[in-house]
């Protein structure tokens, strides 16, 4: 990074910590902090607790980031004073031969039913009208993307957890969801990014601050894949219910 940051948190699990620190902690200001239990809003959870700075950067152990990733985000919170949160983008890339994959953020049909047809069918709650061109929670309760994701700077609960940031002081009593049947927590960074939303304040996506993402090609028996969507669907199920709770007892106004 062209800018080092004040301090660096890493939870981890099942990992050598000594060889870590041994690595890293000469050049860098390290917070290791050794994860027993949960999944991974807990250690959401753990290491926002334990972070110091002014701004919380959250990414996550299978991503890359540009050189200039944290300056830009430093940028970026003196630009927007008034914001609390700052998302950008993903881009997947395979690690072996750094080549670049598309997303399905990508494809000109996603963008054409989100300008077109995504404004009829999945309307935005109240609270976030202004928000129905970045990421926002529709009146069913799920998770939706407006059309200027991924391509331009709007209002936007969080996009990925793998790149967000926040001031501090606007994130001091909130959270991840946690939940004993959430492993993924699929929607936990808008989730926490709502409750900021509830506060009466503001959160954004910017378009040009990506991190490099591992693309991940699984060869797995339909069996062992049908396992998964079954879990990944109860999940969304739960954070559906979650985030339904969050907004029915806490609505502005």
């Amino acid at each position: 990074q062209t800018v080092v940051p004040s301090e660096v948190v890493l939870v981890l699990k099942d990992c050598d910590i000594r060889q870590i620190e041994k690595k890293y902690s000469s050049w860098l200001n390290l917070v290791i902090i050794e994860q027993k239990e949960g999944f991974f809003t807990h250690a959401l959870n753990l290491g926002k607790k334990a972070a110091s700075g002014e701004i919380v950067i959250f990414t996550d152990d299978d991503a890359i980031a540009p050189k200039g990733w944290v300056k830009r985000y430093i940028k970026a919170h003196k630009l927007y004073p008034n914001i609390a949160g700052i998302s950008s983008r993903d881009i997947y890339v395979e690690i072996n031969t750094l080549r670049i994959r598309a997303t399905p953020d990508d494809s000109p049909y996603v963008r054409l039913y989100r300008w077109f047809i995504r404004p009829i069918v999945s309307t935005p709650q109240p609270l976030l009208r202004r928000y129905r061109l970045g990421v926002y929670v529709t009146k069913d309760y799920d998770i939706a993307h407006g059309p200027f994701i991924p391509n331009r700077t709007c209002y936007s609960l969080p996009f990925r957890g793998v790149n967000m940031s926040f001031k501090s002081e606007y994130i001091y009593d909130t959270w991840f969801p946690e939940h004993p049947e959430l492993i993924r927590a699929p929607g936990n960074e808008q989730y926490f990014g709502l409750q900021l939303i509830l506060k009466g304040l503001d959160t954004i996506y910017i378009h040009d601050n990506p991190v490099l993402h591992t693309y991940r090609f699984d060869s797995l028996s339909r069996t062992k894949a049908n396992e998964i969507k079954r879990s990944l669907r109860k999940e969304e199920q739960i954070m559906t219910m979650l985030i339904r709770k969050l907004i029915n007892t806490n609505k502005i106004g």
